[in-house]
């Protein structure tokens, strides 16, 4: 049957048109009308540190330069930032504070003024945490660890609340309660006595132990190089640093771009929590190469070779070499990861090179076998043994060496990025006794110490106060008996900027001899002034002694200088220009010149 479609009656055809002509004039007006011109002032008896606070905050003061379409919207923007200056200033313990304001619409610009009486800062009574169900132990960690961050008697601050929140979820899920939510946080506030009493109630949710853990994500690297890196076992209590520290382990093994590790939303009847491991392997191999420039040495070219996933992921292989006047050097290494233990790596070490300095021409081979250990993610240990046969000449004296050695390292790294540390240490401790199995007579005892640190002035990683110490002596031998290749040197980009390589300390006419003891320092201030571009301003010094220990009868030699920094995606590209303060006539150039990649320490 066919339908006839029902006429709208007149009536309703007008009110429809006049709701769209209202539209239309409405848009026209808003879209023609001139903005209403206005500026954000705040009384008089407002006190500057919250005037400058509360400016910043505010819709209206933000929004001012484009005006507003009409007073009503105005006075919109004032009534939203009324509220949320109100809750700005509970936020920062002022309770009782009040906020009003007025529109001068007589002034020109018109005026929006504010009227703000924070009030007395209230402090906290007490704090109350309830969380039924947990063990007497982790209820007491809560409750000290409440009581900590909020002490009775402090103000009542809004990042004390919000990390009194994150601390108590941190806590239990460490202690096997990762599902605990927070029910109820009540801010009881007492405007007679300017007091506050803060109640948290908990649920921990079902204790949790270590489920089935799932590997996701491997393509060559095998699954049983990943599991022993898991810090805990199938059926232990569930701890959330355990989380972390196993993305750590896996991070380190250099085969991954991606890491990421969750817990299920739920645990099985028996409160076992599985585990999804989920990674993105990494290209294997990684070739590079670089060019690097110092006027005292003219260019150096080094090209590198790695490959990080030998054997399912258990080895690494590399090799690097360096081509410049002065050297030519060829090195391999060979690594076995979980040697013995999870903690502890195997390496192996060969070096092939010929170096012709200023102080000493030298060809030589060798090898070392190390086994190192991670104590912890910030300090490494390891020992060895190695052999290095040489042949050294200084002055027209060319000898024979083969010497054995026993090395052993320390090296503490608690920095926050490789090439551009802005704060943390580094400390590297190296000593190793040497015999010479073609001379036996020949034993001496090599050891060296350098520790840098790194301080955030500002807070925000633009200016940076860097500094490092360096030192060694060489003892059971006399100063010339040891090789001229063993020796210490200092000077140039590697040590003291502003003087020839290898060229401060003892020397016989234009030949550096080296010392069997140094000590250098360098200090920096690093400003970065723009995201890509920086600035440095640097101060060396040191010098190289004959003796065992250093004779301060010998003259400290110092060099200065500026730099320009590029922060480049790899890494900062690095610029210095230093000049010798102690300069020697007939020895030191005017200045020297510097290129490299990353800082110079």
């Amino acid at each position: 049957m066919k339908r006839h479609r029902k006429r709208r009656s007149l009536p309703t055809l007008f009110v429809m048109s006049a709701f769209f002509a209202f539209l239309f004039l409405h848009g026209f007006h808003a879209a023609f009308a001139q903005p209403v011109r206005y500026e954000v002032r705040f009384d008089d008896t407002v006190d500057a540190r919250w005037v400058g606070q509360l400016r910043a905050l505010s819709d209206s003061a933000a929004l001012a330069a484009n005006g507003a379409v009409s007073m009503a919207q105005l006075k919109r923007r004032a009534e939203k930032d009324q509220d949320l200056f109100r809750t700005y200033m509970r936020s920062r313990g002022h309770y009782g504070g009040t906020v009003s304001y007025r529109i001068d619409e007589k002034a020109d610009p018109v005026a929006v003024i504010f009227t703000v009486d924070p009030g007395p800062l209230y402090r906290l009574e007490e704090a109350e945490i309830q969380v039924p169900g947990v063990e007497g132990e982790v209820f007491q960690s809560l409750t000290e660890a409440v009581r900590t961050l909020l002490p009775e008697g402090s103000a009542v601050l809004a990042e004390r609340i919000v990390e009194t929140d994150k601390e108590i979820l941190e806590l239990l899920s460490q202690n096997g309660y990762p599902l605990a939510r927070i029910d109820q946080r009540r801010v009881i506030v007492n405007h007679d006595t300017r007091r506050v009493l803060t109640r948290y109630r908990v649920t921990s949710g079902p204790k949790c132990f270590f489920g089935p853990v799932r590997i996701q994500g491997l393509e060559s690297v095998r699954e049983e190089s990943l599991r022993p890196r898991l810090p805990w076992k199938e059926g232990d209590v569930f701890d959330a640093r355990l989380l972390h520290r196993a993305q750590n382990n896996l991070i380190q093994m250099d085969l991954f771009s991606v890491v990421r590790l969750a817990h299920a939303p739920s645990a099985d009847p028996q409160g076992r929590l599985p585990i999804d491991v989920t990674v993105v392997e990494r290209k294997p191999r990684t070739f590079k190469g670089g060019l690097f420039y110092a006027t005292d040495v003219g260019p150096e070219l080094n090209v590198s070779w790695e490959n990080r996933n030998l054997s399912g992921g258990r080895a690494r292989v590399g090799a690097d070499s360096w081509l410049s006047s002065e050297k030519k050097v060829l090195e391999g290494m060979y690594l076995w990861r979980d040697f013995l233990r999870t903690d502890q790596f195997f390496q192996l070490n060969g070096r092939l090179a010929e170096e012709d300095w200023d102080a000493y021409w030298s060809r030589h081979i060798g090898a070392v076998v190390t086994v190192n250990r991670q104590f912890s993610p910030s300090v490494r240990a390891g020992m060895g043994a190695g052999f290095r046969l040489s042949s050294v000449e200084q002055r027209s004296n060319r000898e024979t060496y083969g010497l054995s050695f026993l090395p052993a390292v320390l090296h503490a790294d608690t920095t926050d990025n490789p090439l551009d540390p802005t704060k943390g240490f580094r400390l590297q401790v190296q000593t190793a006794p040497y015999g010479d199995v073609t001379d036996t007579s020949l034993f001496f005892w090599k050891t060296s110490t350098t520790v840098s640190t790194y301080y955030d002035w500002a807070g925000d990683g633009r200016f940076i106060l860097a500094g490092i110490l360096g030192g060694g002596s060489i003892v059971g031998a006399a100063w010339k008996a040891v090789p001229a290749d063993e020796r210490f040197y200092v000077g140039g980009g590697g040590s003291v900027r502003g003087y020839d390589y290898q060229s401060l300390g003892p020397r016989e006419e234009d030949t550096p001899l080296g010392g069997r003891s140094y000590l250098s320092w360098n200090g920096e201030l690093r400003w970065r002034f723009r995201e890509r571009f920086g600035v440095v301003g640097f101060l060396d010094g040191g010098t190289a002694y004959e003796g065992a220990a250093p004779d301060f009868k010998h003259r400290f030699r110092w060099g200065t200088g500026v730099g320009f920094r590029y922060y480049s995606p790899l890494g900062p590209f690095r610029i210095d220009v230093a000049f010798p303060l102690n300069r020697r006539a007939g020895i030191d150039d005017p200045f020297q010149i510097y290129v490299s990649l990353g800082q110079a320490f």
